[in-house]
């Protein structure tokens, strides 16, 4: 909310009245026939007395001058333009984040410092950056009556997103706990996955979805005309979220998912590589149940996992030959891949899925899981042996 600015905030400074004597009965010299009454100014009264007067205009004059610049500035600065945010640099990479009491400001500051070691521009967009998009109110208002389960006002927030993206011309947006360890933006800053089209790269989870600004604009107006019911009757769910909507969405076919994280950064191998020795494209959503059931620690760590995570696998990948993209071809080849892209991420993705679930057995799924374990490190030394 816009901070409210008071006249007292920006007054000029008070000054004093300076006591200066009116008059001073004086003798003046050489007139000795002059009336012993006779009153004259003095030199202090005649000549310093309009100078100080004079200053002190100039300065009540200065103080209403700046009084009206800095108003002036304030309220500049307090207004945020779209042409001023909107933006088609497809290295950057937004975030949105609302104070929510949550502590989670230390969080949002290490994604920053993390996916800017990664190579990309972080930006955290809030809410004065989705009431930018045209139906900011009527949306919100509608949202607000969903029911979002005990902590509305941060499931609120995960639904303004997308008008903020959108806002802003779309693009990238991850979750403030998405790790990115070695995922660089593309070469020239131009390029979307799947051809722009709204995609979430964590199945349905919304932990980094990318688009075009109509992409976003389309999925907020499907999450805006929901039949919120029926979402819930289809998930399961006592409340709606935008993960939950986004879930209800895939299964109807009107987004599209892909699998560029892995479930935790303490199941991937040592060192991270492929059959080719290459190094592995490492993205992970350090959720907050992925904090307290996988790592045992507090929200309140959660920067200190991060970190500790980044710093390790970017110790190990050095076992790794490093992969580079010099072109957008080469780089939807190797990053952010859509399924059926690359052969071994798809394997690791269903290595894990038959790791926690029953899989059937079938020559696909068995040549996958020896892919996966056919990794070598850049010397050629066999990582599953």
């Amino acid at each position: 909310a816009r901070s409210k600015v008071t006249r007292e905030s920006f007054m000029a400074p008070h000054y004093g009245t300076a006591h200066v004597d009116e008059t001073t009965v004086v003798q003046v010299p050489g007139d000795e026939k002059a009336s012993p009454d006779r009153s004259c100014r003095s030199f202090t009264s005649t000549h310093v007395r309009p100078l100080i007067l004079t200053a002190l205009a100039v300065l009540a004059m200065l103080g209403v001058m700046s009084t009206s610049v800095t108003q002036s500035t304030h309220k500049t600065q307090s207004v945020l333009r779209a042409e001023d945010v909107r933006s088609n640099d497809r290295c950057i990479v937004y975030t949105y984040f609302e104070d929510q009491g949550m502590g989670a400001g230390p969080a949002v500051e290490t994604w920053k410092q993390i996916w800017q070691s990664a190579g990309w521009k972080p930006v955290v967009l809030s809410e004065k950056h989705a009431a930018l998009h045209p139906d900011y109110q009527e949306m919100k208002d509608k949202f607000m009556t969903y029911p979002l389960g005990t902590n509305s006002g941060y499931e609120l927030a995960c639904y303004l997103r997308y008008l903020a993206l959108a806002s802003v011309g779309g693009g990238y947006m991850t979750d403030y706990d998405t790790l990115n360890v070695n995922v660089p933006p593309s070469p020239q800053c131009d390029y979307l996955p799947n051809d722009g089209k709204l995609t979430t790269h964590d199945d349905y989870v919304p932990a980094m979805v990318s688009g075009t600004e109509e992409e976003f604009n389309r999925v907020a107006t499907m999450m805006f005309d929901a039949d919120v019911n029926d979402v819930i009757s289809s998930v399961g769910k006592t409340m709606v979220s935008d993960m939950y909507l986004l879930q209800y969405f895939r299964d109807r076919e009107m987004i599209d998912t892909a699998h560029s994280f892995y479930t935790s950064p303490n199941w991937i191998s040592d060192p991270p590589c492929d059959a080719n020795g290459d190094e592995l494209p490492m993205m992970f959503h350090l959720s907050s149940s992925l904090i307290d059931q996988t790592f045992g620690k507090q929200q309140s760590d959660k920067p200190e996992v991060m970190r500790e995570w980044f710093d390790k696998l970017r110790q190990t990948k050095e076992g790794c030959n490093k992969v580079v993209a010099n072109n957008q071809k080469e780089y939807s080849e190797r990053f952010l891949t859509m399924p059926g892209v690359n052969k071994f991420t798809d394997a690791l993705k269903m290595h894990w899925e038959c790791g926690h679930k029953k899989c059937e057995q079938n020559k696909e799924n068995e040549e996958m899981e020896a892919l996966v374990v056919s990794a070598k490190d850049k010397n050629g030394k066999a990582i599953f042996e």
